[in-house]
């Protein structure tokens, strides 16, 4: 008899301990979800809490687009200041003033034209026939002069090794100055829009 009790005892003691043992179990797991929660990613409660970024990022894609800060214009075609030599020209829309090579005279740059324009030194031609004669040096084609009311004008061309070249020479008085004004160039209608500019030249 005392060892059925004993037995029964004993049983129920093992009942007990692994219920208890279950409970914590349980209980601990409980205790694991709970931190889980806890340790969602800020974003994960952001969307759990009802999309809270999206509707920041809503918000900025709402703002009204800043103005950009409006372009210069081009200018215009027209006359051009040559303010170191003292002159104007006439030249297309875009083109630059820049100092020539070496810091003498004016470098011209715009579309479709290239010219440099200085005050003609000792080394320049004098007159059409020097003019010639230095073009000789390019074995030239299509050698051409014209006579200016101030001055004159010679132009010629000649195969190279790049291809066609194409030469202005203009030598003029303005303002009791000699102007030398000139340009070596890779097409005829480059070689036209530099000598319309080197005619155009005028006191300031």
């Amino acid at each position: 008899m005392k060892i059925r009790t004993l037995c029964v005892v004993s049983l129920l003691g093992l009942s007990l301990s692994v219920a208890c043992d279950s409970k914590k179990d349980e209980k601990k797991a409980e205790d694991k979800k709970a931190e889980s929660k806890d340790a969602k990613k800020p974003e994960e409660k952001k969307a759990e809490g009802g999309g809270g970024a999206d509707k920041v990022d809503a918000a900025a894609k709402a703002e009204p687009a800043k103005d950009e800060p409006a372009k210069a214009e081009p200018a215009a075609a027209g006359k051009l200041a040559l303010d170191k030599l003292g002159l104007t020209a006439s030249a297309p829309a875009e083109t630059t003033v820049s100092d020539g090579i070496g810091g003498k005279g004016a470098m011209i740059m715009g579309p479709g034209l290239v010219v440099s324009v200085e005050e003609a030194s000792e080394t320049r031609p004098k007159d059409v026939a020097a003019a010639k004669k230095d073009a000789e040096m390019y074995t030239p084609q299509n050698l051409k002069d014209e006579k200016l009311d101030d001055g004159w004008v010679v132009t010629f061309d000649n195969k190279g090794d790049m291809g066609a070249n194409y030469f202005v020479n203009v030598r003029r008085d303005i303002a009791g100055k000699s102007i030398w004004c000139e340009t070596t160039v890779a097409s005829p209608e480059q070689a036209a829009t530099a000598l319309d500019f080197c005619k155009s030249l005028a006191a300031k």
